[in-house]
């Protein structure tokens, strides 16, 4: 094409500049290899005028931007690839030449000066894709758009089902306690006791899966989105803060995986988590009890549904939280080993897990600030905070209100082990009481 065939002379001053023409490694040169995507191959390709005069694609630059090397560029790192390694800089060729860089019959070979071991496999799929490209686009590969486009119906209507939700619980909740206040309704009196909620070995637990899914969030949005103030403001402490948020993310996603085996095995090896296994499994009454808690919150019923030791509300968080995990960590291990991915399931397959990791990262990040912060902070009935994660117990009131099921069958226990005068036991030895185990008067 015509925008190939500019001569020396009229490429100079587009790429190089006029009166101030730099080194190609001065860092502010704009033929810089940290510049040279943003500031020389964007002027052309991200141009609307140009790409149109010339048929090329609109999205070129786009799209290596939101890929990896165009992020990790963005993101400060000196190391990545950009237009150049693969384009070249003074011979650029279109992909339909045969002696191009870019042909496909030349494509592992040149991914494999970055990716030794670089097979015919990489060069399946697109190279600059986009998931949300629509089909007619150039960038379009339709089953990410499939799969972007499933992701986003599926975050819009289960984040936004979970907004109205917690919403109509918030507002219930707020008017029952004005009501309390001013004596329109009489609390029932309950006693000054605590009872185990989690164990120091649950929590224990908890505490690595809240470490490392924080350190994933943050690093992993770091890479998404490096313009963010949040993540310039964290890469102007430390130069090196790209090459860290890497290392970092790593480690956090095999600890987390860690957690996870771990977390199976006491579920599969201790009595107390075999009880919480079976415990957790879904129920029928968990598919009705949404609907009469959305009953009682309308003021359509008079009481709400009396849960036992998880309600559907736990469950949906625990199973969501384990499915999510495993896909995050199937993906996440197919990311960190590029070469071999590709090299077996092909450059589409290494994209598709790339969307799916992102989309997925998404859905889980909002699911926790939507479902859970509420239920362990904002809920009316807990706030500031439920602190059973820090200190493994959970008051009589707590209880009443929350696991009122759980809470009589409880007392239904004592009562049958407990002397003619109704004295229960106060406290309990060992690390892994019963389960909602009275802790203390």
């Amino acid at each position: 094409t015509e925008i190939y065939t500019l001569s020396l002379h009229d490429a100079l001053p587009i790429c190089h500049g006029e009166h101030n023409i730099r080194h190609h490694l001065d860092p502010a040169s704009p033929v810089h290899k940290r510049n040279v995507a943003q500031q020389v191959c964007a002027d052309c390709h991200a141009s609307l005028k140009l790409t149109q005069k010339y048929g090329l694609s609109s999205r070129a630059f786009q799209t290596f931007s939101d890929s990896y090397h165009g992020l990790a560029v963005r993101g400060g790192s000196v190391e990545v690839v950009n237009c150049a390694s693969c384009h070249n800089s003074h011979a650029i060729k279109s992909q339909e030449d045969p002696t191009s860089s870019i042909h496909k019959d030349n494509i592992a070979q040149t991914c494999g000066q970055c990716h030794p071991g670089a097979n015919t496999r990489f060069a399946v799929g697109k190279v600059h894709v986009s998931p949300e490209a629509s089909a007619g686009d150039a960038a379009n590969e339709p089953i990410l758009y499939l799969v972007a486009t499933i992701y986003t119906i599926l975050i819009v209507v289960v984040i936004g089902g979970m907004v109205v939700h917690n919403l109509l619980d918030f507002v219930k909740k707020c008017r029952r306690k004005l009501a309390i206040q001013k004596g329109l309704i009489e609390e029932e009196p309950v006693a000054h006791r605590l009872y185990v909620r989690m164990t120091g070995h649950e929590r224990l637990q908890h505490g690595v899966l809240v470490i490392s899914f924080g350190l994933l969030v943050v690093t992993g949005f770091m890479l998404r989105y490096p313009e963010a103030w949040w993540v310039v403001g964290i890469r102007d402490l430390s130069s090196q803060a790209f090459e860290w948020r890497s290392l970092i993310h790593r480690i956090a996603g095999v600890v987390m995986l860690v957690a996870g085996v771990w977390h199976c095995w006491y579920l599969a090896f201790t009595r107390r988590g075999r009880e919480l296994f079976f415990e957790l499994l879904p129920r029928g009454r968990d598919l009705v009890d949404p609907f009469r808690v959305l009953r009682y919150n309308l003021g359509l019923a008079p009481t709400k549904p009396a849960f036992g030791r998880f309600s559907y509300i736990e469950k949906a968080e625990y199973w969501a939280m384990m499915w999510g995990s495993l896909l995050m960590g199937i993906t996440g291990v197919i990311l960190w080993f590029d070469n071999t991915s590709m090299g077996l399931f092909t450059k589409l397959g290494f994209d598709i897990s790339r969307t799916i990791h992102f989309y997925e990262a998404i859905l889980a990040t909002l699911a926790i600030i939507v479902w859970h912060f509420y239920f362990v902070i904002f809920n009316p009935d807990v706030y500031p905070m439920n602190l059973s994660w820090l200190t493994g117990r959970m008051s009589e009131r707590e209880m009443l209100e929350e696991h009122p099921a759980e809470l009589a069958r409880i007392k239904a226990g004592e009562c049958s082990v407990n002397p003619p005068d109704g004295h229960a036991p106060g406290g309990h030895g060992g690390n892994s009481p019963p389960a909602g185990s009275p802790d203390k008067h």
